[in-house]
């Protein structure tokens, strides 16, 4: 019913264009070329090189995901060159792609959920760090690190996926927030 419906609005083309103006659907929509898609896959280590540097006890404790570090560490070299070196990432990536519409809109997604997912994983590496020394040091932390990669490891994984086939990936919250910014990018004149 909905597909007939659907087919009967397209004559006219409000449907098609109502579609259009749904926030989720972007402004441009093109193919996302290969080069944008290794481009985002990049940036998508940045939230697995700050979780590598804290999870090493959870990797020395189970030795049978050594292989994990092996992703991150040719940008570790790139992300750790100077201590402005991820602020200077972060402006470039907002400043020259998020806010650049003659990049696919969905492209610009995949940038701003790497720079979301770098801030999540800053999140839970402060949260680690202020961990008061009674727990630091216990079992707890251990559940803590296992979590934190596990966490950032299966989310980085999922938006890589989606990243490769060019679609859009639905992270609750997350995903908002992306949106949010992309829009209010736009709306200041970019």
């Amino acid at each position: 019913m909905r597909r007939l419906q659907r087919k009967v609005d397209n004559r006219g083309g409000k449907a098609e264009d109502a579609e259009k103006q749904d926030w989720k659907f972007g402004r441009n929509e093109g193919p996302m070329t290969w080069p944008w898609k290794l481009m985002c896959a990049i940036l998508y280590m940045l939230p697995w090189v700050d979780v590598t540097e804290k999870t090493v006890y959870f990797v020395e404790r189970f030795p049978a995901f050594v292989w994990t570090e092996y992703f991150s560490e040719p940008f570790e070299h790139w992300y750790n060159i100077h201590e402005y070196a991820p602020l200077f990432i972060f402006f470039a990536t907002y400043l020259g792609i998020v806010r650049n519409k003659k990049i696919p809109h969905v492209a610009r997604y995949h940038v701003m959920m790497g720079v979301m997912l770098d801030i999540v994983a800053m999140i839970l590496i402060v949260t680690e760090e202020n961990l008061p020394t009674g727990i630091l040091w216990t079992p707890w932390s251990d559940l803590f690190y296992a979590l934190m990669f596990w966490f950032i490891f299966l989310l980085v994984i999922y938006c890589l996926f989606f990243c490769f086939l060019g679609w859009y990936c639905e992270i609750p919250l997350i995903s908002e927030g992306v949106y949010l910014q992309i829009e209010q990018a736009e709306q200041l004149g970019a």
